[in-house]
């Protein structure tokens, strides 16, 4: 049986449960993909006055809740221009999806879509007409972003504790 769930707006109370959220998917998402000592380095509070921030600025912020738990984000809004892009695409987008994560035992049961397509709904919202999101390439998800209409477009190597991360980046069209 499905479970109910409620996408919305993230206000400054969430930002405990999306630091632990976002913590938590990176630690079950990207051992082998990120850096240990990345994953080690992440803080609950350092991560909570990030997300405090982000909800507070110009960033669109939506959290996936169910049964009052939020289990899921979604975040991003301007696109930042990154100076080593294969193609350059990926810097004339509108906008940027900067975060879309779920914890693992959620993955599977539409919320991921959910968020991705209520983004999508405010971008247009925005007058915005084209997304960049960026997948680090051994990242599984990069299907999801396939499936969710995404086209290959652009790639880059993104430096995390001084190693290469191969990220790929997905264009959209509204």
């Amino acid at each position: 049986m499905q479970a109910e769930y409620t996408i919305r707006t993230a206000v400054i109370a969430d930002s405990e449960a999306i630091a632990a959220v976002h913590i938590q998917s990176w630690r079950e998402t990207y051992p082998g993909i990120m850096p240990q000592q990345r994953l080690d380095s992440m803080n609950l509070e350092r991560s909570t006055k990030h997300w405090q921030a982000n909800i507070s600025g110009a960033f669109t912020v939506l959290v996936a809740e169910v049964e009052g738990r939020i289990v899921g984000f979604a975040s991003g809004g301007d696109n930042h221009e990154n100076q080593d892009c294969e193609t350059g695409i990926g810097n004339v987008c509108d906008c940027e999806l900067g975060a879309l994560y779920l914890l693992k035992e959620f993955h599977g049961r539409g919320f991921g879509k959910a968020l991705f397509i209520r983004f999508v709904e405010l971008m247009k919202q925005e007058k915005r007409r084209t997304m960049i999101v960026w997948v680090a390439e051994k990242n599984l998800s990069t299907g999801f972003y396939a499936a969710m209409g995404g086209e290959l477009a652009d790639r880059k190597i993104l430096m995390v504790c001084e190693v290469p991360i191969s990220v790929l980046g997905f264009k959209y069209v509204f």
